[in-house]
């Protein structure tokens, strides 16, 4: 488990690493870089060992900024929304049917 000290640090860096993936505006971009910043800090959260725990906050950092910048790029080249962003029974990602 991380130290106290540091959680605050990991919630606080997992916040923007969550804020960076939401940055893309291609959907399976955005919807990647969402599954794997949550897959990576549940991995991160678990960890027992404190210089195994440094190691991989030092990496989701340098990883965040690379986000970052990949999300600016993005930005810039935005294509046309596919259908899952335009149309409101698929705005959550999962089908919904008008009854």
């Amino acid at each position: 488990m991380v130290p106290a000290a540091g959680r605050a640090e990991l919630f606080q860096l997992y916040r923007r690493s969550l804020r960076a993936a939401q940055q893309f505006e291609t959907y399976n971009f955005r919807k990647y870089f969402y599954r794997r910043t949550r897959d990576r800090f549940r991995a991160l959260a678990a960890l027992t060992d404190a210089a195994a725990a440094a190691e991989a906050m030092a990496a989701a950092r340098a990883e965040l900024e690379v986000v970052q910048r990949q999300g600016a790029v993005n930005r810039m080249f935005a294509q046309r929304h596919t259908v899952i962003e335009t149309d409101p029974r698929y705005a959550s990602g999962a089908r919904r049917f008008a009854e």
